[in-house]
This record gives structure tokens, sequence and C-alpha cells, in this order.
């Protein structure tokens, strides 16, 4: 099992590392940068709002697919038909559900059609990813890697058209279209190629059948609006707390930008790690191999990126934009920290759902909620962006904390305190050698590049990494 994630979390990463962040740091940043922090800052606000009842979309069901057909891939002729009919009816009600509370909160009507096509988006982008999970789920990692990557370069060849042409006037709306059609292209051909697999093809409104579904997939669905509004309710607020919301969100977004390049390379590890997580918990086979392989391929390179961003935040943030200024340099800052627990809470929060550990998910996101929730109430008028990126790291923090601790006692994990010692090591090691060349005033691009060789020797001198283990695991038979 260790071979598999390690030979396919390769040829995953290699093909995303190729497109996703030159999407959000060459096209979305170039974007932002032509329209600037207030017009791009009312887009933000727009696309967190329409993700937050985006749960409608998913219902679980993206991890309910994957976790189950990894255990038995014969259910695919089965279960593929009920899960569409169910994604066809909440897509609508989604829809519906979001309009009506863009009223309630008083959008003004003349982006009530910019927040449909919005939440048009995501209907396409939740069943791309649904056929994915399909994918996913029948262990065609390579195909997968493909798909992973489709939608994402398709916006670069459509954006690219807005920013270097003058076939089309760059602007939000414009910019919304692109995607429009990147999403939908992609969900087609997904569709098409697992539809392949299925012999016939019907909306089938069982109600017993869906009833069931709905009765499994609903820890999952609760799951993930509960992240959702953790995750995303920071934007929503920041929009309505300040009077000047929209410049704020684009200093936000702004500082969120790097985070996300390097989140979606984590969420990948989390997607590979699911399914061959819920087959080892089947056969109860011994999980902890794959979970320290995990904490050296995942972990340790977070710690390399969050120390080298955070000492080194205002000469990244204006590299990537000429406009940002010591405001948000000082939310950047904060806010790249959230990657280190998103990473722990990407291994041991994955694990705990591939064991179908909902209640305590649930319960953990929960109290995320509530705290996230207050602290950006309390510290948003006060601090603006920033005090949304204190909140976070606090909140994500909680979860990657917690979502560890759980992961171990649940699954009656041997605790191996060598590998958080060595990882505790490592953090500290890079913090100083950051420190020491801000004080020397070294040029960011050899600091980069210290922190980066002293980061990637240590992780194969405390053997966080064993290149004979690695070896052994691509030379060895899948069984």
């Amino acid at each position: 099992m260790r071979k598999t994630f390690v030979l396919n979390l390769i040829i995953m990463m290699g093909v995303n590392l190729l497109i996703k962040p030159f999407w959000i740091l060459g096209i979305d940043r170039a974007v932002q940068n032509r329209l600037g922090f207030e017009a791009y800052g009312q887009y933000y606000i727009l696309f967190n709002f329409v993700l937050l009842l985006s749960v409608l979309l998913d219902f679980g069901i993206g991890n309910y697919t994957t976790s189950n057909l990894a255990k038995n891939p014969n259910l695919l002729e089965k279960q593929f038909s009920a899960l569409l009919t169910i994604k066809i009816f909440f897509s609508a009600l989604y829809i519906v559900t979001t309009l009506i509370l863009a009223v309630i909160l008083n959008y003004d009507k003349s982006i009530w059609f910019l927040i449909f096509m919005l939440s048009f988006n995501q209907v396409l982008s939740f069943f791309h990813i649904y056929f994915r999970s399909n994918v996913s789920g029948l262990q065609l990692f390579k195909t997968d890697s493909i798909f992973s990557v489709l939608d994402r370069l398709l916006m670069i060849i459509f954006c690219s058209i807005l920013l270097f042409t003058n076939i089309f006037e760059l602007n939000i709306t414009n910019f919304v279209y692109a995607q429009t059609l990147a999403y939908g292209i992609s969900a087609a051909i997904s569709f098409t190629f697992i539809s392949k697999k299925i012999s016939k093809i019907t909306l089938v409104f069982d109600k017993v059948i869906l009833w069931d579904i709905y009765k499994k997939t609903a820890p999952y669905a609760l799951l993930a609006l509960l992240m959702t509004l953790y995750t995303r309710v920071d934007n929503i607020l920041i929009g309505k707390l300040l009077p000047d919301g929209d410049y704020h969100d684009g200093i936000y977004a702004l500082g969120y930008r790097l985070l996300e390049a390097a989140n979606m390379m984590a969420a990948l590890v989390a997607m590979l790690l699911l399914p061959i997580f819920s087959k080892m918990i089947a056969e109860k086979q011994k999980l902890e191999p794959l979970v320290n392989t995990a904490l050296g391929l995942l972990i340790a390179p977070s710690f390399i990126f969050g120390v080298a961003c955070f000492f080194f935040q205002s000469e990244i943030l204006v590299m990537l934009s000429p406009k940002a200024n010591d405001y948000a340099t000082q939310v950047f800052g904060w806010v790249i920290l959230c990657f280190i627990p998103l990473c722990f809470m990407y291994i041991f929060g994955t694990l705990l759902t591939a064991n179908a550990s909902l209640k305590i998910l649930n319960i953990l996101a929960l109290i995320a909620l509530i705290t996230n929730f207050g602290l950006n109430l309390l510290l948003i008028p006060k601090y603006q962006a920033l005090g949304a990126a204190y909140a976070a790291i606090i909140t994500q923090t909680f979860i990657g904390i917690t979502n560890c601790y759980f992961a171990y006692k649940v699954l009656k994990l041997e605790f191996n305190k060598v590998i958080f010692l060595k990882l505790l090591m490592l953090f500290i090691m890079l913090c100083i050698v950051a420190l020491l060349c801000k004080t020397y005033t070294i040029s960011l691009l050899v600091s980069l590049t210290i922190l980066c060789l002293i980061g990637g020797l240590s992780i194969f001198v405390f053997k966080l990494l064993d290149i004979k283990q690695l070896a052994n695991l691509a030379k060895s038979k899948f069984n």
C-alpha cells in the first residue's frame, strides 16, 4: 500500500505542480493585479459567499463514493445513478437557496446575476469532482491525476485570452464566464470517461435507496458544511463588518493566494490517502508505516514552506504583487502559517474520515466554527483583515492538533515519539536559520536556497524520509 501511495503521489504531484501553482500565482494573480484590490475583493467576497452552502452540491457524496468504491469496486454500477439523481436535485436546491440568502443578506440587485453564475460554476465544478471521486475510488490514480488539473488547465487557456489579447475585455463578468466554460468542459469529459464503465445510467428516484444514501452521507455533509463555514465565513464578515470591506477582502485574498496554491497540493495527498486508508482499515492492515511516510512527505516540507514564507513575507509578497503594502504583508505572514496545521488535518482528518469517525470530526468542526466566528467578530473591527488572519491560524491549529490526537486514540495507533521530536527539531532549526538570514540581510534567493537545502537534507538525515525505504517501496510488489 505504501508503494501505491508513494508512486501515485509522485505522479499526481508532478502533474499538479505544473498546472495549479501557475493558475494561482500566474493567471489569477495577474487578474487581481490588473483589476485592483477593490474590484477583485468584491469578486472574492461573492466567490466565498456562494461556497457557504456548497455542501448541498456534495452532501458528503465524494468521500462516501471514494471510500465505498475502494472497499468494493462492484458498487459503481449500483450507486452511480442514485447518487447522480441526488446531485441533480440538490444542485437546483443549492442555486435557489443561495439566491434567497443573497436577498436576505441584502446584496445589491446588480450583482444577483453574478452570484447566479458563480453558483452555477460551483455546480459544474462539483459534478466534475463527483465524477473524479468515482475514478479515485476505482484506484485509477493516473487518470484522476489528469482530471485533477483539467479544469485549471482550461481556465489558464481561457483567462490568458482575457489577459493577453484584445478579443474580450478583462472584467469580473468575463472572468467568471471563462471559469464556466472550463468547468463545463471538464465535467463533460470526466462524465464521459466514467460512464463508459457503466452499462446503463438511469435517474433513480427510489425513495428507499435515496433515504439509505442520505443516512450514510448526512454525517459527511454536516462535516463539509461546518468546515466550509469556519474556513469561508471570515471573508463574508470582512465585507460586512468593515465600511471598505471590498478593499480589505482584496488584501485578504492576496495573502491567501500562496496558501491556496500550497493547499491544493496538500489536498491531493489527502485525496490519495483516503481510498488507501479506507482499504487498509477494511483489511485490518497496520497503518503506522503509511502514517509515518505521510508525515515525512507532507509535514516536514510544510515546515520549510511555512517558515520561509513567514520570515520573508515582505519580500515574497512584493514579488507576487507590486501593489502589496505593509498591511498586506502582515496579513500574508500570519495566513501562510495556516498551512502547517492544515497538513496535519489532511493526514489525520483523512484517517478519521476513512475510519468513519464522523461524530468526532463534526464535534471538532463545530467547536472550530464557534471559535472562528467569535474571534472574527472580536478581531476584525479592531485589526481588519489581520484580525481574520489571527482567527484563521488559531482555528486551524486547534483542528490540526485535535485531529492528530483523536486519530491516534480512536484507531489505537502506536505513537511514534521519535518522529514528532524530529519534526520539532526540524522546525526549530529552520526558524533559527531563517532568523540568521534575516539578521545578516542575506538576499531572498540565497536565503530560500539555504532553507530548502538545509531542510531537505535534514529530512533525510533525521530519517523522516529514508532513501532506502523509498527505493524498497518502489521496487516492492503491490499486494
